[in-house]
């Protein structure tokens, strides 16, 4: 019986091979993203330098943001006068998140302190828990729903 050449004899294995993944769907494993769903502030504190510290939540303001399988994000971020000392603030928080480890930052078209503090990922929870931007100081808990 004359020998095939190699490339010839491996069809076989091939061919078994992918049978074997048709008939277990055929799908290979892909990795989730661990980050998708929506968050909510259910702690959000700031303390201006020189300042007692302002719950944000109990003046009406909110946190929301969402995170796309792909890290596109969406939401918002209100801030009533009377945490801002002035103007009430509403913010989109459309743009990327972007994961290091177990350190998220968020890239935004908003200049707000949300691009700028880093995040850690804590089982269903983006937490900051005592970090300083500009002259405030920032406790904040995005708890996913």
């Amino acid at each position: 019986m004359p020998r095939l050449p190699s490339m010839f004899r491996r069809i076989p294995t091939t061919l078994a091979i992918a049978s074997m993944l048709s008939a277990c769907g055929g799908d290979t494993p892909t990795e989730t993203n661990v980050l998708a769903g929506s968050y909510r502030a259910t702690t959000f504190r700031v303390t201006p330098s020189g300042q007692a510290a302002t719950d944000v939540l109990a003046q009406s303001g909110s946190l929301t943001i969402t995170i796309g399988t792909d890290n596109a994000t969406s939401g918002s971020l209100v801030l009533p006068a009377s945490v801002t000392g002035g103007t009430a603030l509403t913010e989109n928080m459309a743009g990327t998140a972007v994961r290091t480890g177990n350190a998220v930052q968020f890239q935004q078209a908003a200049d707000t302190f949300v691009r700028d503090l880093t995040w850690t990922v804590s089982g269903n929870a983006l937490t900051v828990a005592d970090q300083t931007v500009g002259s405030a100081r920032f406790a904040i808990t995005l708890t996913r729903q």
